[in-house]
């Protein structure tokens, strides 16, 4: 069943109308019809089976049919550290990481990164990639929305306050051992850039209390790593 995200309040047999995007996509991309059922969700947790009560010209109207209340993040958040990216590696990155569960995504400028990005072009981009998220949930089942962060210098965001266990991935370190993975709460994980890390930024990193780590000897590109790493978590916790 077609799933959507609406950031709406939903009640039971209330009828509402959809966002002017969400309505466009049902009804003139998906060419959806009345009474068809759908699965909507506002990224509080669970989720309504709905039908559609009408389809108009710029507007859908559903009525939600019951509750169901199912959660499907990961039992830790994980909140994602990842620097800019090239071109359409950026939105597969984030895809990735989002429907392997990431809670959060905060965007980075670091020393090696190609990408910089200001004003305007700035925020299209943002706006783009948060939609790309938004995708992922809808695709994958989670009912939770991660926020994509407007990106802060390395240096400002190691500056900030981070609770639970803090890894760096960077080629060559040790493998993380399951049972510092087992045992937290809550991640912060900084992900590398695609010219890597420079040594000034591990040396930072390791006094902001970032514990550095390697899935193996190989070098992954920027935007498989951040997937990797976190299936890797998951995998190491049992979820």
């Amino acid at each position: 069943m077609r799933r959507f995200y609406d950031n709406q309040p939903f009640q039971l047999n209330v009828a509402v109308e959809l966002s002017e995007n969400t309505s466009h996509h049902i009804s003139r991309v998906l060419r959806m019809r009345l009474d068809d059922e759908l699965i909507v969700f506002n990224g509080v947790g669970g989720e309504w089976h709905a039908k559609i009560a009408s389809i108009g010209k710029r507007q859908v109207q559903i009525v939600p049919l019951h509750f169901i209340d199912i959660e499907r993040t990961p039992s830790c958040p994980v909140h994602l550290a990842l620097p800019l990216i090239k071109g359409e590696r950026m939105d597969y990155a984030l895809q990735k990481a989002t429907e392997l569960g990431a809670a959060s995504f905060q965007l980075l400028n670091t020393e090696h990164t190609d990408v910089r990005l200001a004003g305007e072009r700035l925020e299209k981009r943002m706006t783009h990639w948060q939609q790309v998220v938004i995708s992922a949930c809808e695709q994958c089942g989670m009912n939770r929305v991660p926020e994509v962060h407007t990106p802060l210098n390395l240096s400002a965001y190691l500056q900030q306050p981070h609770q639970g266990l803090k890894l760096i991935a960077h080629p060559g370190e040790q493998p993380l051992a399951a049972t510092a993975l087992q045992s937290c709460s809550e991640i912060h994980l900084l992900s590398g850039p695609e010219g890597g890390f420079s040594g000034a930024e591990l040396s930072q990193a390791s006094s902001s209390g970032f514990q550095p780590f390697a899935l193996g000897q190989r070098i992954l590109r920027a935007e498989t790593a951040a997937s990797a790493l976190l299936a890797a978590i998951w995998m190491a916790r049992g979820e």
